[in-house]
């Protein structure tokens, strides 16, 4: 018996040890892509780097539910995870909608309202 949990130690430590590379690199990869974005003459480059953000802090919720389930004691532990983790990303939906909307409005009324 001890095998078993010796095994299943070994894969979690792989598995968290895989998620973490894996963390890493896309951390570099929206540092560059919020570099290309600041350097960008658009007229759209805030609204693409508010978007960069969103994508930074869902794609980091999405690791942190894979380092919790990693190590959830049971399948029960491991669905009210996923529930937990549906209903924050509901809410964070909700919250980044209605900020991604606002910015499009003002934009949209910086571009066709009165020169001055």
């Amino acid at each position: 018996m001890a095998e078993i949990n010796t095994s299943a130690e070994s894969v979690r430590a792989l598995m968290s040890g895989a998620l973490e590379r894996v963390r890493k690199a896309n951390t570099e990869y929206f540092d560059l892509l919020e570099r290309g974005l600041g350097s960008s003459p658009l007229p759209i480059a805030n609204q693409a780097k508010d978007f960069c953000t969103f994508m930074r802090r869902n794609v980091g919720a999405t690791f942190d539910l894979g380092d919790k389930l990693i190590n959830a004691k049971d399948m029960q532990d491991a669905l009210k995870l996923q529930a937990d983790f549906f209903q924050d990303q509901m809410r964070a939906l909700t919250e980044q909608a209605r900020a991604m909307s606002e910015s499009a409005m003002k934009t949209a009324g910086g571009m066709f309202g009165p020169k001055i």
